[in-house]
């Protein structure tokens, strides 16, 4: 691990997350009434900050933000300070501020091509990215309030924060946690309107994002008596920018249907649904009425239709995604569309509904829809290919769900039936669809032989696989695959070759500056030094853990890495120093006597008492950040179900070493 990171500045262990740092308001009420009502005393230094333009671009709330933060840094904040913020953030300044980061289209952000791809192609959320750099703009946001404030804290009073787009929301919200240490150093107040002309799916959008909101650590709710929970009512198509869309529409058609399918695509893979519900109604409205043509008859409506289905699902909402791949059905004309549009019906049933049995229905839809056709095109083999990796993962699911021995072993033998026969199809096929299908076949294949298993050669196959991309030195891809070997050498018993994969793993990851999947990979470790009975060593391990995961202001990460770290000292028999003790009073408040003695049965059975139990780590890292894009956890953790992993586990205490 590298010699200094930025969590490790901060000093201590401990951390308690506050309670009132952003007021979300949508009546009319002065600012001070809503401090008021939060429990939040008025701070000295206040900054207005206006509405953004309509249309829910990206990072057009940020916009507004970081310009008025920026001015006040450059007039009040000392010139040295205010050059070391720009030095430190560069990169984040640039691709917020940078002309060349923008098109006619709207703003140009970095989203890796497997995200894209996951998103558009499936209805995966895949986050992690997106991330990376929300993170970091949110901790720029953080450090030019503390500039400005100084030592007190610093109000943003923010006007039409309904007219925000998605991702600014997550960064104005992420800036108030990691601008937060011993005591608030940013609180905004949040105003958001009132009006009721409404395009009904972004009001229902912005109802259910604002209500997640709502429900997060740090925010509060002033509303008005008798509607305990308004936060938002609804938007009017004026308001949400549905007018200034056509122009867009027509630029990104300059492309043809793929320009206006990646535009679209865009916003879904930075969760924008809002900006990519009014990119998609003005388009079929623009179609309807003739003013724009791609000259590919019903492909038009029938592409985004399945996009706003993506959509749907994203959020939760089953049965609008349903209907709307259901009405894109009925205008497809081509076999490879109807053939995924099947497919995604069926994902549905498979990830969202868990009906296994629609599910199969539909994939047997997809997969007659280009069975039969005499030539085959590219776009076919690769539907086709992809019909088959579904349903695996149908029959790895029905496997897990039954108890009949027989049954059991016949839904493994399909799924590897049908995961090698989509692999074999897709080997020597050109394009980036079939480049990521084999990337995700790779990985699924040697899950499978994981999941049945057979942990040697799933070892043997995903080095196989991944040869090409790992000969590149592409230190992402590294990163995973060290983090899968890892996982099965430590499934396999072979503890310390699973120690030194995770190192690597590590390593790669600090290299990429990617604190959301080192913390994980830390909490790995720290498990397995823990079964190597190595317990000096996962102190070591889980104390990093606790300080990378404050400095993410994620308190599951923080608990699960303190757990870890408790345990440890206990059965490496070390007293807990203060900033341990400190950690465990807040968190585990009644161990926290017990753990204070030197009396290891005592420490033990209080930790036990507390149900203090360890994480188990999980054979995948998570293609999402729940605690950065607030949209939700799903309902089931679906690769440790299919894994047969648990969550966590009762520490061992006895015959601890090998």
């Amino acid at each position: 691990m590298g010699s200094r990171t930025p969590w490790q500045a901060e000093t201590g262990l401990s951390w308690r997350p506050h309670h009132r740092l952003l007021v979300l308001c949508s009546q009319e009420h002065a600012t001070t009434e809503c401090l008021e009502a939060a429990g939040i005393d008025r701070p000295a230094r206040q900054l207005p900050v206006g509405a953004p333009p309509t249309g829910f671009e990206d990072l057009a709330g940020t916009d507004v933000l970081l310009r008025a933060l920026l001015r006040e840094v450059d007039s009040r904040a000392d010139r040295g300070a205010a050059a070391e913020l720009r030095a430190r953030h560069h990169t984040t300044l640039d691709l917020l501020t940078s002309p060349a980061h923008r098109q006619g289209i709207g703003r140009l952000l970095p989203i890796s091509e497997a995200a894209a791809l996951g998103t558009t192609r499936r209805i995966s959320r895949e986050s992690h990215t997106s991330a990376l750099w929300i993170d970091q703009a949110a901790r720029l946001i953080a450090d030019c309030a503390r500039l400005v404030a100084g030592a007190g804290p610093l109000l943003l009073d923010v006007d039409g924060l309904d007219r925000w787009d998605r991702p600014s929301l997550r960064v104005l919200y992420r800036s108030v946690l990691v601008a937060a240490d011993e005591r608030a150093r940013l609180v905004v107040r949040g105003r958001t309107a009132c009006v009721h002309r409404t395009d009904k799916v972004i009001g229902r959008l912005r109802h259910t994002f604002f209500t997640h909101l709502a429900e997060r650590r740090g925010v509060v709710v002033h509303a008005a008596p008798g509607e305990p929970g308004a936060v938002f009512a609804e938007m009017s198509a004026a308001a949400a920018g549905t007018d200034a869309m056509e122009d867009i529409v027509h630029r990104s058609l300059a492309e043809g249907l793929p320009g206006l399918l990646r535009l679209v695509g865009g916003s879904l893979a930075m969760q924008n649904f809002e900006r990519a519900r009014l990119i998609s109604t003005t388009a079929l409205r623009m179609h309807r009425e003739a003013l724009i043509s791609t000259g590919d008859g019903s492909d038009l409506p029938v592409h985004i239709k399945r996009l706003e289905a993506i959509s749907a699902a994203q959020v939760g909402d089953v049965a609008e995604a349903e209907k709307l791949l259901g009405e894109a059905l009925g205008m497809a004309a081509r076999p490879e569309d109807r053939s995924h549009l099947n497919y995604l019906l069926a994902l549905i049933s498979t990830k969202r509904s868990y009906d296994l049995a629609t599910a199969r229905e539909y994939y047997g839809r997809a997969r007659r829809a280009v069975d039969d056709l005499a030539d085959p095109s590219v776009e076919a083999l690769v539907e086709r290919a992809w019909v088959g990796n579904g349903l695996a993962l149908v029959a790895v699911m029905e496997a897990r769900g039954t108890t009949d021995p027989g049954i059991r072993e016949e839904r493994f033998a399909e799924a590897y039936r049908e995961e090698l026969a989509a692999f074999a199809a897709v080997r020597g096929l050109p394009g980036t669809s079939a480049f990521y299908l084999r990337y995700n076949l790779g990985y699924n294949l040697s899950f499978l032989l994981e999941i049945t298993g057979r942990f040697e050669q799933a070892q043997s196959f995903l080095a196989s696989v991944s040869s090409v991309l790992l000969s590149a030195e592409r230190a992402d891809y590294g990163a995973l695959y060290e983090y899968a070997i890892g996982l099965l050498r430590l499934r396999t018993e072979d503890l310390d070759g699973a120690a030194q994969s995770l190192r690597r793993a590590i390593d790669l990851a600090e290299s990429l500056n990617d604190p959301f999947y080192l913390e994980r990979m830390l909490s790995a470790l720290g498990y397995v030094e823990h079964r190597r009975g190595r317990h000096s060593e996962a102190v070591t391990v889980f104390r990093e853990g606790v300080r990378l995961a404050r400095w993410l202001r994620d308190e599951d990460a923080y608990q699960q890495q303190l757990t870890g770290l408790l345990w440890s000292a206990v059965l490496d028999g070390r007293p807990l120093d203060k900033q341990i003790l400190e950690a465990a009073g807040i968190w585990f408040p009644t161990a926290a006597p017990a753990l204070a003695t030197g009396d290891r049965d005592r420490r033990i059975a209080a930790l036990t008492a507390a149900d203090a139990q360890l994480l188990v780590p999980s054979s995948k890292l998570p293609s999402y950040v729940a605690s950065v894009d607030l949209e939700g956890r799903p309902s089931r953790d679906l690769n440790r179900f299919l894994a047969g992993v648990a969550t966590t586990e009762r520490p061992r205490t006895e015959g601890e070493t090998r």
